[in-house]
């Protein structure tokens, strides 16, 4: 059973640990509250599915596997897809957030 390099899983950690930690933040800062409450459940129970049917694969890597049973309909690889999405969605909100500051910290310098 072959598996993808230890810098992908490295990578992919780091990214989940700062959507937790971002997520977190933004609900004791009570700032966009729904939204991070969806993002801190599918950062957690995503990966942590993903993670438990790549264990009962048959063959191939954890991705192969996962757009092996997506195509077949099951309804973990929907969850995972729909984490995955949410996640980068959480992403975007956060640099629009973030470029926003910095463009109205430039406004107040003018």
């Amino acid at each position: 059973m072959e598996t993808l390099p230890p810098w992908v899983w490295n990578v992919y950690y780091i990214f989940i640990l700062i959507t937790i930690i971002s997520s977190i933040v933004y609900l004791i800062r009570k700032r966009r509250t729904l939204f991070s409450v969806i993002t801190l459940f599918f950062s957690i129970f995503g990966p942590i599915v993903f993670f438990l049917q790549s264990l009962v694969r048959g063959s191939g890597t954890e991705i192969d596997n996962l757009l092996s049973e997506l195509t077949q309909g099951e309804i973990w690889a929907w969850f995972v897809i729909l984490a995955f999405i949410e996640i980068v969605a959480w992403y975007l909100t956060l640099a629009k957030d973030l470029l926003g500051k910095r463009e109205q910290k430039n406004n107040l310098r003018t």
